[in-house]
């Protein structure tokens, strides 16, 4: 078994307002600002904001994408999957995130467009909850993903969208005001993880995770033992 970090190959985020409603910002098609491997050191990694007043109202977010080309791993065996980064003190308390698929940034190596706002599936969690939340720190931090974010690996590329944990219920904001979860975009997010590659089951009893060698013969070399 090894421990693995890879840093992403594309990552930036997008935004969107409107003042007709929310539905048009949760489930728009365009962004109107673009952001490509930001380097900000408070930039908004993740925001919601709904303000309302005598000329009307307005509902915006921020969302960010982040991909990884895993391909060199996609047929390893994943454990302990975690995806680090370094967050803002400026962040507000207590906001809650959701870590969903995303479809955008190609094989890893694409920038975002506007067109890719909806480029996610909110079907697809892979990590966050209500209580999952952003750290308000300077210190270099982690949250871990799920068994269906480790599934991902075998197509070679794991992409992730970092939402408001209710722009992922799609729960409007009834309130006004906003919030943010802020980042040091000049530390480039990666990915954490372990990794068994080769023969990746027990043998004798003995778990794969303890096992380097078999007759000899490294277990990345080795595809079946006895036919298995």
């Amino acid at each position: 078994m090894s421990a693995v970090t890879i840093q992403a190959g594309k990552f930036g985020n997008l935004f969107l307002s409107d003042t007709s409603s929310w539905n048009n910002v949760r489930n728009g098609t365009t962004a109107t600002i673009v952001n490509n491997q930001p380097t900000g050191a408070n930039d908004n990694a993740v925001r919601h904001s709904f303000l309302s007043g005598g000329k009307g109202s307005e509902w915006s977010l921020y969302r960010s994408y982040w991909a990884f080309n895993v391909t060199a791993y996609s047929s390893a065996t994943i454990s302990n999957l975690e995806v680090e980064f370094d967050p803002s003190n400026l962040t507000d308390t207590n906001f809650p995130v959701a870590i969903i698929k995303s479809t955008a940034q190609g094989n890893a190596n694409t920038n975002l467009v506007a067109g890719d706002w909806d480029s996610l599936d909110f079907s697809t969690l892979y990590g966050g909850s209500s209580t999952t939340y952003w750290p308000d720190t300077n210190n270099i931090s982690t949250l871990s993903l799920n068994s269906t974010a480790i599934s991902a690996f075998t197509t070679g590329y794991l992409k992730l969208a970092i939402v408001w944990y209710y722009d992922y219920t799609n729960t409007e904001p009834l309130s006004t005001g906003f919030a943010a979860a802020r980042q040091n975009m000049s530390y480039t997010p990666r990915i954490n993880f372990d990794a068994v590659t080769g023969y990746s089951n027990d043998v004798i009893g003995v778990s794969s995770a303890n096992i380097s060698e078999i007759n000899d013969v490294a277990t990345a070399n080795i595809s079946q033992v006895i036919g298995v």
